[in-house]
């Protein structure tokens, strides 16, 4: 009996420390901030009178299991040499498929049923293109500036694809993922304004020519002054920097000819926000809407399902694209601080796991090209609701109603805790 009672003892012993080992594995912060804009998600799509809460309830349950299974399963196995060439061919194809076959909403070919279940291929881009960006950094760290251009041809094609579907939106969230990844990788902060300052080129043209050509001289200064002095001979600079300076010069010239390959509705989503009160019908009602929401939710908000411009059907797209404007209004500034809180400590805890993981190139290459991930989906979202970016059709994480896209961002929290259990942070007894 006394030996029974030991056995049972030590396996009681060991199943605690089983359980102590494996909760001290997850990122509590990042699970108490998640399930924050889960709860203020929900609540707010309660109130909205249809059955869009029902729903993502449901996605969250499929979410919360994606999580766990990402947690679970050691990130390093989707960036193996055999399963990563399978996701990235797989995923080029549900690009490819749903131009084909895809099912088009609000403008837009998006979508892609596949039996009783619809997916958006593009935000399962978002996930392939960072894993592997993170596998080939990981191998081929960025040490020039060609090395830049290798990384970028990860891209490029699906880039074009969702471009085309169109979603400006999910094409530009490749460009940060992109831009943060190399940067932890070794890319230098002009490495990165070399490769932006066409598109910088392209806004500065249109906004005033003048601009634009002190910038491009102003860049060729800095070029020949402070780039790469050690890689290059002065010869080489200087055709390198006249070669830069001429494509600046070039998108310049060819941005009106550029501002035509894109849809007439994208052409006044870029332009609405610098004077929404220009066409306040047309163009540029969703930001009017929405700033009033916002303004007339103050401190307190008007309480749920008592919002004005929300319940009056003022805001377009309340469930998905403005759904911040709604909490705006209904729970007021209080709890939207808490959402901009809540995504900072998200942020902020996968730049912890990136640096906790520096000695691991691939997970802390990954728990960074996240953090840009979310980072700037926050920005544009809640940056357009507010009249300050442009309405790009970007969801807000955690918050705004849709499948793939929340199944999507809880899979991402998965890995961050699955990088930070592989890369633990070090233990408090052995700091010195």
């Amino acid at each position: 009996m006394q030996q029974t009672a030991i056995k049972s003892g030590a396996s009681g012993g060991y199943l605690l420390r089983g359980l102590h080992t494996l909760f001290s594995e997850i990122d509590w912060w990042l699970v108490a901030a998640t399930g924050f804009l889960l709860f203020v998600g929900k609540i707010t799509l309660e109130q909205q009178g249809s059955s869009f809460h029902s729903k993502q309830f449901e996605f969250c349950i499929a979410g919360t299991l994606a999580a766990i299974l990402f947690w679970r399963v050691p990130y390093l196995f989707w960036t193996h040499k055999i399963i990563l060439p399978l996701l990235y061919i797989a995923n080029l194809g549900l690009l490819i498929a749903v131009m084909v076959k895809g099912h088009a909403a609000l403008g837009a070919q998006r979508w892609l049923a596949l039996g009783p279940i619809t997916l958006q291929p593009s935000e399962i881009a978002k996930l392939v293109i960072i894993f592997t960006l993170s596998r080939w950094l990981s191998k081929y760290p960025i040490r020039s500036f060609q090395d830049c251009f290798k990384a970028l041809a990860i891209i490029v094609l699906p880039a074009i694809l969702v471009f085309k579907q169109p979603d400006l939106g999910t094409s530009l969230t490749f460009g940060a993922v992109y831009f943060g990844s190399i940067f932890w990788a070794g890319a230098g902060l002009t490495d990165i304004l070399v490769l932006l300052s066409p598109l910088i080129s392209l806004i500065l043209n249109a906004l005033n020519e003048q601009w634009w050509l002190m910038f491009c001289g102003a860049l060729a200064v800095w070029l020949l002054v402070g780039w790469r002095r050690r890689d290059w001979k002065i010869v080489v600079r200087l055709l390198l920097v006249v070669a830069i300076i001429g494509v600046n010069l070039g998108a310049g010239v060819a941005r009106p000819h550029l501002w035509g390959v894109l849809k007439e509705y994208q052409q006044k989503r870029l332009t609405s926000f610098l004077n929404p009160y220009s066409d306040p019908r047309g163009s540029g009602y969703h930001i009017l809407q929405s700033l009033i929401a916002i303004g007339s939710g103050g401190v307190q908000g008007t309480g749920l399902g008592k919002g004005n411009q929300s319940q009056g059907e003022f805001i377009p797209e309340k469930h998905t694209d403005f759904i911040f404007s709604v909490v705006g209004e209904e729970l007021g500034f209080k709890y939207t601080a808490l959402i901009v809180l809540a995504y900072c400590i998200i942020c902020m805890r996968a730049v912890m796991i990136a640096y906790q993981a520096r000695e691991e190139p691939t997970g802390s290459i990954m728990a960074i090209a996240i953090m840009c991930m979310f980072l700037f989906h926050v920005f544009l979202n809640i940056g357009m609701t507010m009249g300050i970016m442009p309405v790009a059709g970007v969801p807000l994480p955690f918050l705004s109603y849709g499948g793939t896209a929340l199944i999507i961002d809880m899979s991402a929290i998965g890995i961050l805790n699955s990088i930070r259990a592989i890369n633990p942070p070090p233990r408090k007894d052995v700091w010195k």
